[in-house]
């Protein structure tokens, strides 16, 4: 349903029900500000918060323990010696809080603000692993324990297994 603003003035209780119906709506079901998109690729992940209005300076991003959290306020649009005739944009403190999963590298998070779209890059760290050195084995002719006979060479490379 779309509702002409111009017919109805902000006077209008049906006009000021509808704005206290949506805001409690939107504070029961979401966030009315901030709406985010999360997208998932081979290398990254990619963060999109709608920003609107706001500069650099009044978003912070913060990570801290496996939680990126993303918060700053959008004041309001009155000025002095105005009066509010009627206004449906939303206004005020959000923070929106994501986990981060095992396997990103949290020291090359990248944050860009760009045409009110925040986008965060988030790489997935390089996986780590280590080598570990195959030892040949035979049994001892006096005692018949095992006893390591040779090292294999800790400088040759892998080798493909088919």
């Amino acid at each position: 349903m779309q509702w002409n603003t111009l017919l109805r003035p902000a006077g209008s209780p049906f006009v000021a029900l509808r704005r206290d119906l949506e805001r409690q709506l939107a504070q029961e079901s979401g966030p009315g500000f901030a709406g985010m998109t999360v997208l998932e690729s081979e290398d990254r992940f990619t963060v999109c918060v709608d920003l609107p209005g706001l500069s650099e300076s009044e978003v912070a991003v913060s990570v801290q323990d496996g939680v990126l959290v993303i918060e700053g306020e959008r004041g309001t649009f009155a000025g002095a010696g105005s009066r509010e005739v009627f206004n449906d944009r939303t206004s005020g403190k959000f923070r929106r809080v994501l986990k981060i999963r095992e396997g990103v590298d949290t020291s090359s998070i990248e944050a860009d603000l760009q045409n009110g779209v925040l986008t965060l890059t988030l790489k997935r760290a390089a996986e780590t692993g280590r080598r570990i050195v195959v030892r040949a084995k035979s049994q001892s002719p006096v005692t018949g324990s095992v006893v390591p006979e040779a090292i294999v060479d800790p400088n040759v490379g892998p080798r493909d297994f088919e």
